[in-house]
């Protein structure tokens, strides 16, 4: 942002993909990508991408519905976030992230690898706000962690926040 806030706007699983809508608008990337791991990258020309759809109706379709629902989730994301608190929105954030990277920790919960700078900037919230939240979900027993691991340890608690249930 122009006063040097960071905001995320998603995390790219691996195998997503970034930027098609740019490549076939013939536009520039209108947001800055940064990897918080180690990841491989393939850069594609943009020709060629738009050869390959406008010679093939059925990548054509797959690769803008799937930019039409990242789109669709984002929207519903936004106007939900709009009128929710930090907890609904940390808890939602954190269900969210479960689904898409979830790793089996040894207990059988689910561990995430993000930092609370990073959580932050997702939701957005100041890193104080996101850490004194964090810190009443521990006490609750409903995540634990350590420097940049959160571990869901109580679901159904954390699908209650999400909802404004608790």
């Amino acid at each position: 942002m122009p006063d040097g806030r960071e905001f995320i706007v998603e995390f790219i699983p691996k195998g997503g993909l970034i930027g098609e809508l740019e490549v076939l608008r013939k536009q520039p990337l209108s947001l800055e990508y940064r990897a918080l791991s180690v990841c491989e990258l393939h850069f594609f020309d943009g020709r060629l991408l738009r050869e390959f759809c406008a010679n093939n109706p059925q990548f054509q379709v797959k690769i803008l519905s799937k930019a039409l629902a990242r789109v669709s989730e984002l929207e519903l994301r936004l106007i939900s976030n709009a009128g929710s608190n930090l907890r609904q929105r940390l808890a939602r954030t954190l269900l969210r992230l479960s689904a898409v990277y979830r790793t089996d920790a040894q207990n059988g919960g689910d561990e995430l690898i993000i930092s609370q700078h990073d959580l932050a900037a997702t939701l957005p919230a100041s890193r104080e706000k996101v850490n004194q939240c964090l810190r009443r979900l521990r006490e609750g027993k409903v995540v634990d962690g350590a420097q940049g691991k959160i571990r869901i340890l109580n679901r159904k608690a954390l699908e209650a926040y999400a909802e404004g249930d608790a």
